[in-house]
């Protein structure tokens, strides 16, 4: 768990790097990793509220306890990453983006770091996870 949080902030770390020597960003509603292994996207919200969930799928997210669908994670600007369970579209764009490895995703207070099979994905609490590859692991 260490090792991840040390990802995390090394991760906020780049991101604080002049754009002339910083990774690709990107601020795609909906996206995936090159290997097409983890999808995240904006979670559909309210009309006339902002946006404050990140969605992601992929294989190897544990089931919530409760409820009906496949299994996603969600993650806010501020607390613990959640697993929960979806039965329907619930991005609020079906236009799916592919990212670059290293494309630094960030918006609604989360950010993501894209890798070949795997996307990382924390907030300011540096709380998160890596999803992609058939596995998860949360921090």
């Amino acid at each position: 768990m260490l090792k991840l949080r040390g990802l995390a902030v090394g991760f906020l770390a780049a991101a604080a790097i002049p754009a002339t020597a910083a990774a690709a960003t990107s601020n795609a509603k909906l996206f995936q990793d090159p290997s097409t292994t983890a999808v995240c996207g904006i979670e559909i919200h309210p009309s006339h509220t902002p946006a404050t969930e990140l969605l992601c799928s992929a294989k190897g997210i544990p089931r919530a306890k409760h409820g009906i669908g496949d299994p996603f994670v969600q993650i806010a600007a501020s607390g613990s990453p959640q697993p929960v369970l979806i039965s329907q579209d619930s991005y609020v764009t079906n236009h799916l983006k592919t990212l670059s490895k290293g494309t630094l995703w960030s918006s609604i207070g989360v950010t993501c770091n894209v890798g070949s099979g795997t996307i990382l994905c924390f907030n300011a609490d540096n709380h998160g996870f890596v999803i992609g590859n058939g596995k998860y692991k949360s921090f």
